[in-house]
């Protein structure tokens, strides 16, 4: 049975009161207010997203007129590095040229110095003439004046004693020298025969010190002195 309860009693002849516009409109507002089948269109304005930021191009460097200034020192620096390192190069080259021409400068002074030892040292008084010619060839014409005065007293004792010296180089020392002068120190072993010995050969062992220049392709004694 339908619950009566609530509703108001009604009397004959009573007209039920038509709704007015406004109730009619509130209902029809509440009911699309409520209604769950008609969903409400989102009409709002999508918000846009923000726009990213290009990337600003990177620009090329400034040169300063202080780094250029720095960049014109540092290559004017290398410039200077490398100039010295070549005249140092130049420079150790002709060291090492004169060195090298020094050594053979000495070799070969030693090699002369040595046969002129034994041909200026020696002489027979069989032919003193010959003996001291050959002498005089291994000597600079200056040194050879002075030997000439030698030879003559030497010669004159020679004649009188029949005296015959040989003399034989056994070491020769470089002292010092350069590519055009060159000074020796030769040991040489004299063995002359004589009337004072009395036929017995008698040795003396000198050094002497000779004094070797270059004379165009030779090498001729400047000086000998003793020890």
């Amino acid at each position: 049975m339908a619950d009566n309860r609530n509703r108001r009693p009604r009397i004959a002849g009573q007209r039920r009161p038509k709704a007015s516009i406004q109730d009619v409109a509130e209902g029809d507002l509440k009911i699309t207010e409520s209604s769950d089948e008609t969903p409400v269109e989102d009409v709002t304005p999508a918000t846009p997203e923000p726009a990213k930021p290009s990337k600003p191009k990177p620009e090329a460097p400034v040169v300063t007129q202080r780094e250029r200034r720095q960049s014109d020192v540092l290559l004017a620096g290398l410039g200077l590095v490398v100039v010295v390192t070549l005249v140092v190069a130049a420079v150790l080259g002709v060291k090492a040229w004169h060195g090298k021409q020094a050594e053979d400068a000495r070799d070969q002074a030693a090699a002369a110095g040595r046969k002129a030892a034994e041909t200026a040292l020696s002489y027979d008084y069989r032919d003193l003439d010959k003996s001291f010619a050959a002498a005089r060839g291994t000597m600079t014409p200056d040194f050879a004046q002075k030997f000439d005065q030698t030879a003559k007293v030497a010669g004159e004792l020679a004649t009188k004693t029949k005296a015959t010296v040989k003399a034989d180089v056994r070491e020769v020392g470089v002292r010092d020298g350069d590519a055009d002068r060159v000074t020796l120190i030769i040991f040489v072993n004299q063995t002359t025969t004589s009337t004072i010995t009395k036929g017995s050969p008698r040795v003396d062992l000198n050094r002497t010190r000779f004094t070797m220049v270059r004379n165009g392709d030779r090498w001729l004694v400047q000086e000998i002195a003793g020890l």
